[in-house]
C-alpha cells in the first residue's frame, strides 16, 4: 500500500459517517440494472455433457470468500454443479478428474472497458489468453465488430454499447451518434437496445438533459448507462441517472475547486483535446484531505450505487520516467487516492483494461489495472472480486457469471500461484475453460 493512503483502522471521522450512513440507508435508484443481458456471441457448448473434476488447486471464488487450500469443482458440460473443499465433496465416479495442485481456480475474468475495430486478433491476444472471457467495449458503433461476430473463432464473450452518444462537435464523429435532442437521445437508446446493446456509453459533450433523457429511455429498457465526463460534473450525471462512470478523471470537476473546473470546462469546450494535458493539472490541484466536495460526492457515488471503472493504467505517471513534469505525477498520485477512498466508502470498483497503457506490456493492461487497484488500497482479494463479481454486476449477468458456485456457468481460468497474496500472479493466466471448453491446451 501506498505510504500517503489511509489504513483502514484510521478513517476520517466523515469518510466512517459516510459508511454507517449508507448501510442504513438504501435508494430506490432510477435506473435498475436487469439481470439477464447477454452477449453478442454466445461461446459454443461442449459437444457432451461429460463431468469434469477440478482437484487440489486453491479455489478464489470471486465473491471475496477466504480462498480454499485443495478445492474441488465439478462441472457438467456448461454448469458448474459443485464446489467444496476436497475432504468434504464427494467426486461423481464418472468424472474425469484433473489435478491443478499449485494452481488457482478464479471465474473468468471480466473486462469492463475494451475497444477493439474488426479485429479477429486483438480480442484473443489481449483478452482470452489472458483469462479474460468476457468484455465490454463501452461506446463504439456494431459495425466495429462484424468481423468479430462473425467469426467462428473461439471468443471472449462480446457485449456492446452501440456508438456512443454525444453533442455536436462530436469528439468522435465516426464512433458517435450525435445528439440534437432529448427526443433524439430517447430514439437513440432504444434504437441500441433493439441491436443488442446491454449498456448505453455518454460521452462528455453530451449536455446534462440529453444525458437525463438517456437514462430515462435506459431505464425503461432495463439497461444502466455509463458515462465518460468532463464537462459535466458527475454527481449532476449520477443524479440524473447515470450508473457507470468510465475513468477516474471523469470525476475531476466534481472534485476540484469551483474556479479550476470551469476554466478547465472552458478550456475543453474551445478544444476536446485539451483534456489530455489538463486532467492532470486538474487533478494536481484538488486537495482531497480538506475540500467540501470531497464527502458529499462519495455520498452520491455510494448511495445511488455506482460502478466506479477507474481504468487508471491509462493515466498512470511516474517520477523519474523522461519528460514527466511533476504536475502530471502529482496528479496521478491523486487520482490513486481517490479510487482507494471510493472503495473504502463502499462504492463498487471494477476493472477496465482501455486495451492498453503505457506502463504495460503489449497485452496486459488488465493486469496493470490490478496492480494499480491494489496499489489504491484494495486487498488482492479485493481487487480480484472488482474484476470478477463487480465486473458481473456491473454488466447485469451476475446471475450466471462472475463467481465460482453451482449454477453458474462454467468459465473459469487457472493460474500459476497465488493471487490473493500477490496480485502479480495474474500475470501467470495458464489454462482458460469457457463455457465448459477449455481454449487451447487442458491442464494435465
Amino acid at each position: 500500500m501506498r505510504n500517503h493512503l489511509m489504513h483502514r483502522s484510521s478513517r476520517p471521522i466523515w469518510l466512517l459517517q459516510i459508511v454507517l450512513g449508507i448501510r442504513m440507508f438504501v435508494l430506490a435508484t432510477s435506473a435498475v440494472h436487469a439481470r439477464g443481458m447477454t452477449e453478442m456471441n454466445p461461446p459454443a457448448a461442449p459437444e457432451s455433457t461429460s463431468v469434469v473434476a477440478l482437484v487440489g488447486g486453491r479455489l478464489i471464488d470471486g465473491g471475496g470468500g477466504t480462498p480454499i487450500d485443495s478445492g474441488v469443482v465439478v462441472i457438467r458440460g456448461t454448469t458448474i454443479v459443485a464446489v467444496g473443499r476436497r475432504e468434504r465433496l464427494v467426486i461423481p465416479d464418472d468424472a474425469q478428474q484433473i489435478d491443478v495442485n499449485g494452481m488457482s481456480v478464479l471465474p473468468g475474468l471480466i473486462d469492463a472497458h475494451f475497444h477493439s475495430r474488426n479485429s479477429i486478433r486483438t480480442p484473443v491476444e489481449f483478452e482470452l489468453k489472458r483469462g479474460i472471457t468476457s468484455f465490454r467495449d463501452p461506446g463504439h458503433p456494431f459495425h466495429f465488430y462484424n468481423a468479430v461476430l462473425q467469426s467462428d473463432q473461439t471468443m471472449p464473450r462480446v457485449f456492446l454499447c452501440g456508438g456512443h452518444l454525444d453533442a455536436h462537435p462530436a469528439v468522435w464523429p465516426k464512433q458517435a451518434v450525435v445528439i440534437s435532442d432529448a427526443d433524439h437521445a430517447r430514439r437513440a437508446v432504444n434504437e441500441h437496445v433493439d441491436r443488442g446493446a446491454s449498456a448505453i456509453k455518454i460521452y462528455f459533450r453530451l449536455p446534462l438533459e440529453h444525458i437525463k433523457a438517456a437514462c430515462d429511455a435506459a431505464s425503461e429498457r432495463g439497461v444502466i448507462v455509463t458515462a465518460h465526463l468532463e464537462l459535466v460534473d458527475a454527481d449532476e450525471a449520477i443524479r440524473a441517472g447515470v450508473r457507470g462512470i468510465e475513468h477516474v478523471t471523469s470525476f475531476g470537476t466534481a472534485l476540484a475547486d469551483p474556479a479550476d473546473a470551469e476554466r478547465f470546462k472552458a478550456a475543453i469546450l474551445a478544444d476536446s483535446g485539451a483534456r489530455r494535458p489538463l486532467r492532470p493539472r486538474l487533478w494536481a490541484g484538488i486537495d482531497l484531505d480538506s475540500s467540501p466536495r470531497v464527502k458529499p460526492l462519495l455520498e452520491t457515488i455510494v448511495r445511488r450505487k455506482v460502478f466506479v471503472s477507474p481504468t487508471l493504467a491509462i493515466f498512470e505517471r511516474r517520477t523519474g520516467v523522461e519528460d514527466t513534469p511533476d504536475v502530471e505525477v502529482r496528479g496521478f498520485d491523486n487520482m490513486l487516492r481517490f479510487v482507494g477512498i471510493c472503495h473504502q466508502a463502499g462504492a463498487k470498483i471494477v476493472v477496465g483494461s482501455h486495451t492498453s497503457a503505457p506502463f504495460a506490456e503489449r497485452g496486459r493492461a488488465y493486469q496493470r489495472e490490478l496492480e494499480l487497484l491494489v496499489e489504491c488500497g484494495l486487498t488482492p482479494l479485493e481487487a480480484l472480486t472488482a474484476g470478477t463479481l463487480h465486473n458481473a454486476e456491473f454488466f447485469g449477468i451476475e446471475d450466471r457469471l462472475g463467481t465460482i458456485e453451482p449454477g453458474k456457468t462454467a468459465d473459469l481460468i487457472l493460474v500459476d500461484g497465488d493471487p490473493s497474496a500477490d496480485i502479480t500472479a495474474m500475470r501467470n493466466v495458464k489454462h482458460v475453460l469457457l463455457n465448459g471448453n477449455w481454449f487451447g491446451a487442458a491442464p494435465r
